[in-house]
């Protein structure tokens, strides 16, 4: 008779080596998530507190026309949209070469970048929408919201607050954080 060997490790010491490699990967991957979650805190609460003046001005003078306006839960989701997509433009370095440029040219050029970034997210919001109606469905109505001086409203407001976060990110880059803190806050 031939013995029978198993060419399976001892199931203790294989659990025991997946552990530490699942510890290991959450490990990773909590340091992923929190150093993301740094980056991105500031700027969503930069556009949570506008898209929420935005959305409180539209509810007091449009609510009593019957118009409606965002609901609370498309400002927090927009606001998260808008600041991912800003910071992943800042990781493509696309901005390199405005290192030595004046923070107001900076800032501007970063606005009108940023602005056809919304742009687009805003096109593409329509024709997600209206999915299921079609693509001309979608395009008729951006062209329906083209026309209408509401959107034309927020983009100003859009634009000014693009701005105001591109200096404000701009000169917290050229002074430092420190600096910047202790210029703008005090510590």
């Amino acid at each position: 008779m031939v013995a029978r060997t198993s060419l399976k490790p001892p199931a203790p010491a294989r659990k025991a080596e997946t552990t530490v490699v699942g510890r290991l990967r959450r490990g990773r991957l909590w340091k992923r998530l929190s150093h993301e979650a740094k980056r991105l805190l500031p700027a969503w609460l930069f556009f949570f507190l506008a898209f929420s003046l935005l959305r409180l001005t539209q509810t007091a003078v449009l609510q009593e026309y019957g118009v409606r306006v965002l609901p609370p839960s498309k400002v927090f989701a927009g606001a998260l949209i808008v600041a991912k997509a800003l910071l992943t433009v800042d990781s493509i370095k696309l901005f390199a070469r405005l290192e030595g440029r004046p923070v107001f040219i900076t800032a501007l050029f970063k606005t009108f970048v940023y602005m056809l970034v919304v742009f687009v997210f805003e096109y593409s919001e329509a024709l997600f929408e209206l999915r299921h109606e079609g693509f001309t469905a979608g395009n008729e109505e951006f062209a329906r919201r083209l026309a209408s001086l509401r959107f034309w409203v927020i983009q100003v407001w859009l634009v000014v607050l693009l701005f105001l976060f591109s200096a404000t990110r701009t000169l917290r880059q050229r002074l430092g954080k420190r600096q910047f803190r202790r210029l703008f806050v005090g510590h």
